[in-house]
């Protein structure tokens, strides 16, 4: 149900721009062989070495209370005056969008989950 086309638009006031992908449902596989390739026994003495118990974990008590940004930093910065902000800002040109990385088409077998991406230059203002 979810095969077919699968379109990204980007507009703005610029312009548009679009990306389409098509999503195949491949038949299924022959199932894999789930049989073991090694006998389970062969494992027995790496899950308890004879003669020893599990191993015992080394617990450090406590919580790192050291800063990660030493406080001498934050004051040489007490003393720095904010910069004014220019009372307009500069009204850049408009651009439309358009797209960097196109979708890509897709074959997946059946109840694979898939993400599309695409990687879009938004514009100037904003593309939706």
């Amino acid at each position: 149900q979810d095969v077919g086309e699968y379109r990204v638009i980007a507009t703005n006031p610029a312009g548009e721009d679009s990306t389409v992908a098509s999503l195949n449902v491949v038949p299924d596989k022959p199932g894999v062989d789930d049989r073991p390739f090694v006998p389970q026994d062969k494992f027995r003495s790496l899950e308890a070495p004879e003669g020893k118990g599990p191993r015992p974990l080394e617990i450090v008590p406590g919580v790192d209370v050291q800063p990660f940004v030493p406080p001498e930093k934050f004051r040489k910065l007490d003393h720095v005056e904010p910069v004014e902000r220019p009372e307009r800002e500069l009204q850049e040109p408009k651009r439309a969008p358009r797209v960097i990385v196109p979708l890509s088409n897709c074959e997946l077998e059946e109840l694979m989950p898939v993400i599309l991406t695409t990687t879009i230059d938004a514009g100037v203002p904003m593309a939706t």
